[in-house]
């Protein structure tokens, strides 16, 4: 049998694994406090303002000296307001086989008044490339609490560390650091060839431009000269759309530069949506893109339109055979009301003041409904098929006047509810239970004779 062939992550696992993330010595301390450069602080100092190195930390009085009077070191910008803590990031390349390993290291200088400045240099993350531009991120845990995207865990361990699509803006740049300067130490061979060190420069030590000129896409964009697409790309660390690189190879054959990547990469999505030839020339090197746009931008909104008015028609067709199947549904059952409760419909439950019978229509629920201001009819209860052990009562006074809804239970012979106007406890309510708990006996026999009567 063949040797299974790992695939790009264990690859990735076991490099990582043979790495140590080892502290820098003073030498590279030293490099890397050089790149933050040095530059007068001012503060105020029991009353009185005063400029401090930011290399020694020697105070004087600053009358626009170009070096330090105590360490003679040269001020490389303009005097900053006190600040205690610098944070730069910065990059090392080293190849391992095909793969191209990024070394990200976290510089921080410590400045205060009276002392030296102290430096300390940790390792961040290490980002793998494969040639195909795949990638994949291997970093120290980041504070999740904190409103900072780079707030890394000094003394967690550097592990394999998810991104994608799914995640947040804010969770994607933890891995996209800017980089201030970089030692390359070794390139893969496909690196060399297209120039890593210059390209890195011009854009600023981006670690994103690492993502996107992996792809082969990208360095035919930087040959024919698609300057702004590819720094939209970088800026975005985006890959090129799925379905448009004939567009790139017909604006390559035109000569066509564009300008303007969003609006060009909008059109073309529109062509898509529109179904429209997205290999023409006249489609895909627009003289006036701007104009193209927005004449596609009008014609979509027709579809659109024409699209709702469609989906609108099919929802109104379907409501209204949805309603003419419930209105069938509910005259069947108002046909059918006395067959289903039978001899359950001439109950009548009398005592001194009191009359409980059960409603005996749709009609009556309603009634009901309405006058007690609750959901006897709203919810349903009349449908038989959703409850058949439902029996509705409604209790009056000897005026006529409605006391309270009452569901009883035929199945186990029980009050389920019993309810007032606006759903409240009737004040009559021990007395109504207890009437019609005092005439089981006679419901039970209602019951059976109504089931030997519909069978």
């Amino acid at each position: 049998m063949g040797k299974k062939v790992k695939t790009f992550e264990q690859q990735c696992i076991a490099i990582n694994n043979q790495l140590k993330a080892e502290p820098k010595g003073e030498t590279a301390k030293a490099i890397y406090r050089r790149t933050m450069g040095a530059y007068p602080v001012y503060r105020t100092w029991h009353r009185k303002l005063i400029h401090y190195c930011s290399e020694c930390g020697g105070g004087f009085e600053w009358i626009g000296q170009k070096e330090c009077p105590h360490c003679h070191v040269k001020f490389t910008d303009a005097p900053r307001q006190y600040q205690r803590r610098e944070v730069m990031y910065h990059m090392e390349l080293e190849a391992k086989g095909d793969i191209q390993l990024t070394r990200v290291y976290r510089a921080e200088r410590w400045t205060q008044y009276g002392r030296k400045s102290y430096t300390d240099v940790w390792e961040v993350g290490r980002f793998f490339y494969a040639p195909n531009g795949e990638r994949r991120v291997f970093a120290r845990s980041v504070q999740g609490l904190s409103p900072y995207y780079d707030a890394f865990s000094r003394w967690s361990p550097i592990t394999i560390r998810r991104e994608g699509r799914h995640m947040s803006w804010a969770a994607e740049m933890r891995y996209n650091l800017s980089m201030n300067t970089y030692h390359v130490r070794s390139l893969t061979q496909q690196w060399k060839y297209k120039n890593i060190p210059e390209l890195m420069k011009e854009y600023d030590n981006d670690t994103s431009v690492l993502r996107v000129i992996a792809y082969p896409w990208a360095e035919t964009l930087l040959k024919t000269g698609q300057e702004a697409m590819f720094r939209h790309m970088v800026r975005n660390h985006e890959i090129m759309p799925k379905g448009t690189e004939h567009a790139f190879k017909i604006c390559s054959r035109h000569h066509y530069v564009i300008n303007d990547p969003t609006l060009w990469m909008d059109t073309i999505a529109l062509l898509k949506y529109l179904h429209m030839d997205t290999h023409n020339p006249k489609f895909v090197c627009p003289e006036d893109l701007r104009a193209l746009h927005q004449q596609l931008l009008e014609r979509k909104w027709k579809v659109d339109d024409r699209r709702a008015e469609r989906a609108r028609i099919t929802r109104m067709e379907n409501e209204m055979k949805r309603k003419a199947e419930q209105d069938k549904k509910y005259a069947e059952m108002i046909e059918n009301w006395p067959k289903h409760f039978g001899n359950l419909l001439s109950l009548n439950l009398q005592s001194t003041n009191l009359d409980i019978r059960p409603l005996q229509s749709i009609d009556e629920f309603k009634q009901e409904g309405d006058t007690m201001h609750h959901c006897v009819y709203a919810m349903g209860y009349y449908d038989y098929n959703k409850k058949p052990n439902c029996l509705i009562l409604s209790a009056k006074d000897g005026e006529g006047k409605r006391l309270a809804t009452i569901e009883y239970n035929t199945k186990d012979f029980s009050i389920v509810q019993c309810r007032a106007a606006c759903n409240q406890v009737p004040e009559r309510d021990e007395e109504i239970r207890g009437l019609i708990n005092s005439n089981t006996a006679t419901i039970k026999k209602l019951v059976t004779e109504s089931i030997r009567k519909s069978a």
